[in-house]
């Protein structure tokens, strides 16, 4: 008999391109969605040069999140990339959870098809789990509404991944 693992797919959106990626993942898997709020403001012109600068140097900042992912058995997360880096939410998430023996998957929304970087970036931060698949997805794409084919890849992976084929043997 196959058990269903629990999933999480935790997200950081600024503008919200990788919350609508991460809303889609979460309802094809059946999965627990959880976004990661930063707390310190971003958005607008000042905030967003500020919000670069922290990331380029991979500062951590105070983040919300209401699941505990050491509650699941695989997690999803998604983040954009600011300056060629993982974000300050994204990295503090990655920097504060323990995901030892975790599966752990990776979705990096982006304009451009250089992400390589950064999910090397989360990776490292997530050395002591099992990283079972990684996506890309085009900003434009998403702004589209057309993310299922770009999607359909992961998706099959995180449900092939998802159900363990240990045998359950019941006791009499």
């Amino acid at each position: 008999m196959a058990i269903q693992m629990k999933i999480l797919v935790a997200y950081y959106s600024r503008t919200g391109t990788t919350k609508a990626v991460g809303e889609y993942l979460a309802k094809e898997l059946g999965a627990d969605i959880d976004e990661i709020v930063d707390l310190k403001e971003r958005l607008g012109p000042v905030n967003y040069i500020r919000a670069a600068r922290d990331a380029k140097g991979l500062n951590a900042t105070e983040i919300r999140c209401e699941k505990n992912p050491v509650d699941y058995d695989v997690i999803v997360i998604g983040t954009p990339i600011w300056r060629n880096s993982l974000p300050p939410a994204p990295h503090t998430y990655l920097s504060s959870h323990s995901l030892k023996g975790k599966k752990v998957a990776f979705f990096i929304t982006s304009a451009s098809e250089d992400r390589e970087f950064v999910f090397k970036q989360m990776k490292q931060r997530a050395a002591d789990s099992e990283i079972i698949g990684t996506c890309g997805i085009l900003q434009k794409v998403v702004k589209n509404g057309n993310i299922s084919d770009q999607l359909a890849g992961i998706i099959k992976t995180l449900k092939a991944e998802s159900v363990s084929n240990s045998q359950v043997h019941l006791v009499e």
